[in-house]
């Protein structure tokens, strides 16, 4: 196969599937950092957890300064949501993969340099590449190969022991650093806090309170972008809305509650573009006893209202989709007809469950245990992120309908991430970008490879559920080493079965990845008349670039 494309316009029709789920922010700063030229700075509201930021730019942490990557990184391909999981060009200008599917081929785009003016070459995706995959710490994509070897100074190529058509996604999706500053630098505590990047724009100034990035003037990919600096200031979720209306913030990624009575009806200038990239997940922790059991991965299942999660925490354009975790308005090629629709509410059907796995009801209405114990579990959850904790908390209140106590435990976001790979919390919640194939999701959570040890080591990438099974297993290997289209939807209806009958988590609903912005100051972000892509400040990949492209003074 040959997939030869040149980038076109820096408009480009494309966005990338992001990798988290936005919350509320918390403390308010000012939004004071002026553009040096005549254009006045673009302020977007990030969604920051907490009430400082951290001097963080290492693209490969989770806990490093959230969304900024997108501005000054980039990954070789994107996925393109919107557009069926079309692989478009960022870094690179095109790739080939053989026909027996062991060998891709990538081209690095000739005229990308570096901000401080050397190229970007071959030798720095092998590089990067490497790295991820020896250190799976940072492999947040999941990239797996074989060999990677930089051919020339713009030619990189990838071998596969099997057909490797649905591992691109992981390749592609890596975002690519500098050799020369990367190397001999420990990449797990590398907080990079003067990047050299490849992005349009660069570090301008940094604060506790505010990030402002500046438009690189030697920028390869585009011209067209007016914008020259953003600033990023922390917001206060309780004067968001006031601050959209006075626009003193242009456009935002966080959830604002009563959004489109309370904002967007108010003012021919307000808007805002929610379109589905993904799905939305309680995941299980399989290494606590009682959730290894399937009829009580089931009750909770059937516990869940989703109808009345997704009204109570407002997320815009949300609504319940299967348990194969798969939404149909996305995904639709794959998803096996026989699992389409939303497992509904079932109360009495949950409460069979657990007496079948030998539970009791006491005086008070609690499930307890064959060991005599109440069943107790934890939820895991970003404290600053309000609407995430508020979601936990009504599941929370499902939950105890059916006997089960659940504690919401809340946390700082470092804290958070590093208990939830290492294990620490009986439930979490979490929102996965869909990617071109159902591979790269059920690989991603499912695959026993990144579970972590049973003695409590790390998960890697999206396994958060510690998930280890040997038919889940043997169905992902069939869909990567199918070729045909025919035979990897096959695969893909297996693992839909094997997430159906045996819940390793419970698909929840869809989730959007949107904004909501005022055209006080700019116009032309992306809308229902207009959606070329995804305007979350905060979503991964070269969408928010492509948006910046798009966007015009006010009055011009």
């Amino acid at each position: 196969m040959t997939h030869r494309s040149r980038l076109l316009a820096a408009a480009a029709l494309t966005t990338v599937g992001g990798l988290l789920l936005v919350g509320c922010s918390s403390p308010s700063s000012s939004s004071d950092g002026g553009s040096s030229g005549a254009t006045p700075p673009l302020t977007v509201d990030m969604a920051f957890s907490g009430s400082v930021i951290q001097s963080n730019f290492n693209p490969f942490l989770s806990s490093a300064t959230q969304g900024t990557r997108n501005y000054m990184f980039q990954t070789l391909m994107n996925t393109d949501i919107i557009n069926g999981g079309e692989f478009t060009p960022w870094l690179a200008s095109g790739y080939e993969l053989s026909e027996d599917g062991r060998t891709l081929t990538v081209h690095v785009e000739p005229e990308a340099t570096w901000s401080d003016g050397t190229p970007v070459t071959a030798e720095d995706v092998r590089f990067t590449l490497q790295l991820a995959k020896d250190n799976p710490a940072l492999n947040q994509r999941g990239a797996q190969f074989e060999t990677v070897t930089a051919v020339d100074d713009k030619t990189v190529e990838f071998t596969f022991a099997e057909p490797g058509s649905t591992l691109l996604a992981g390749i592609f999706a890596t975002y690519i650093v500098p050799k020369a500053q990367w190397e001999g630098v420990d990449a797990q505590t590398f907080t990079n806090d003067q990047p050299v990047v490849s992005g349009p724009y660069e570090l301008g100034r940094f604060s506790p309170q505010q990030v402002t990035l500046s438009l690189r003037e030697d920028y390869w990919r585009t011209s067209d972008i007016q914008v020259e600096t953003i600033n990023m200031p922390i917001i206060n979720s309780s004067t968001l809305v006031s601050q959209l209306e006075r626009g003193q913030v242009d456009v935002s990624g966080a959830a604002i509650p009563n959004l489109i009575d309370g904002y967007v009806s108010t003012s021919d200038q307000h808007g805002y573009f929610y379109p589905t990239y993904g799905g939305l997940y309680l995941v299980f922790n399989h290494d606590v006893p009682a959730l290894q059991d399937v009829r009580v991965r089931r009750a909770v299942m059937l516990a869940m209202d989703k109808p009345q999660q997704i009204e109570l925490v407002t997320q815009v354009g949300a609504q319940p989709i299967s348990q194969t975790g798969l939404d149909a308005t996305t995904l639709s090629d794959w998803l096996d007809p026989q699992y389409t629709e939303p497992v509904e509410r079932d109360l009495e059907g949950a409460r069979a469950e657990l007496e079948q796995a030998g539970y009791t009801f006491d005086a008070d209405g609690r499930a307890i245990g064959p060991d005599g114990a109440p069943l107790t579990l934890s939820y895991g959850e970003v404290g600053d992120f309000a609407d995430s904790v508020q979601r936990a908390r009504i599941i929370s209140q499902q939950l105890a309908e059916i006997g089960i106590t659940v504690d919401v435990e809340t946390a700082a976001s470092s804290t958070y991430s590093s208990e939830r790979a290492n294990g620490g919390y009986d439930l979490v919640g979490y929102g996965f970008a869909y990617g071109n194939t159902p591979y790269v999701f059920y690989n991603s959570m499912l695959n026993s490879s990144l579970a972590g040890g049973e003695d409590g080591s790390p998960s890697s990438y999206a396994n958060y559920g510690r998930w280890r099974d040997e038919e889940t297993d043997a169905a992902l290997d069939r869909f990567a080493a199918a070729s045909a289209v025919e035979e990897q939807r096959e695969a893909g209806y297996e693992l839909q079965r094997i997430v159906t009958e045996e819940v390793p988590f419970v698909t929840l609903s869809n989730i959007t990845a949107g904004c909501a912005y005022t055209t006080a100051n700019w116009t032309g972000f992306p809308s229902e008349d207009d959606p070329y892509g995804v305007c979350a400040p905060w979503f991964a990949g070269s969408s928010v670039e492509d948006m910046l492209a798009k966007l015009e003074p006010a009055g011009s």
